[in-house]
């Protein structure tokens, strides 16, 4: 057995020794995990889904506040970058992540923490439907609520009737954009957690501002996340951490460039992205 197997069936039976291991996006941590739980019986499945959730939940209440926001960065990471590597959603996918990622989420929010996590990308037309059923559903179960301008437009589209065709988007994009901004700002204010996925049609119109998005900076306990590249095995995300609290040492995540403000984005990361305006 290589040492990427053994790697996966020491948390595959639950006694992985940190939680970086639950979603780890290049074995395929979460698909692998959820293939494991299909092969038990129904009874064994919940069993074995309770004893998950009692082991994350422990590790979880046992993190300093440091590990645990370090956890909370590469778990929204190994999330985004997991549904693009042979992923597939369905049942035990969605009960894996809500006995791991969801215990995660339950943590921080326990001790005061929020979670925003930010994606600004683009992606063919071809494989936009997909990502905007399944992604937000994928976060949802994870804990945090989901909104963006091309869900907002589809959203729109559906309450005007308009057929929902990934091609029309781009007439409700801006409109879509607004509303998504208005949701998360309400969101920012309640403070509870969110992940803002902005996935743009790969076309020459100008970018969408993420100013509103990114807004939740202001807050002392926020934890910000902010992925301009493509969801691919070494590419960074910037995070802005709480106030008092820096990342430690992540031996073998990959460490992230300081939060851009607001105003000027990320500008080493618009090589896969739209120019900004």
């Amino acid at each position: 057995m290589d040492a990427d197997q053994n790697r996966v069936a020491d948390y595959l039976d639950w006694d992985f020794p940190n939680l970086a291991y639950l979603w780890d996006s290049q074995i395929r941590a979460i698909v692998s995990a959820a293939e494991k739980l299909e092969s038990l019986s129904e009874d064994d499945r919940a069993r074995s889904l309770t004893l998950l959730a009692a082991r994350v939940r422990a590790f979880a209440h046992a993190t300093s506040d440091q590990w645990l926001v370090a956890t909370a960065h590469f778990m929204v990471e190994d999330l985004f970058k997991s549904y693009f590597n042979q992923f597939a959603w369905g049942p035990s996918v969605q009960a894996y992540v809500a006995a791991t990622a969801g215990e995660v989420m339950k943590e921080l929010t326990r001790r005061g923490f929020v979670l925003h996590y930010v994606v600004d990308n683009t992606l063919g037309q071809a494989n936009l439907a997909e990502v905007l059923i399944y992604l937000p559903q994928l976060f949802e179960t994870a804990g945090l609520a989901v909104t963006g301008p091309q869900l907002m437009a589809a959203d729109l589209m559906l309450q005007e009737d308009v057929p929902l065709e990934i091609s029309r988007i781009a007439e409700y994009r801006d409109r879509g954009h607004a509303a998504a901004d208005e949701v998360v700002s309400i969101w920012h204010r309640e403070r509870r957690s969110s992940f803002y996925l902005n996935m743009d049609l790969d076309d020459d119109t100008p970018a969408l501002s993420m100013d509103v998005a990114l807004s939740a900076c202001d807050d002392p306990k926020a934890i910000v996340v902010f992925r301009q590249l493509l969801p691919v095995p070494g590419t960074k995300s910037q995070i802005r951490t709480p106030e008092g609290i820096e990342l430690p040492d992540l031996a073998g995540k990959e460490e992230s460039p300081p939060m851009p403000t607001t105003k000027n984005p990320d500008e080493e990361g618009h090589a896969d992205n739209k120019e900004p305006r």
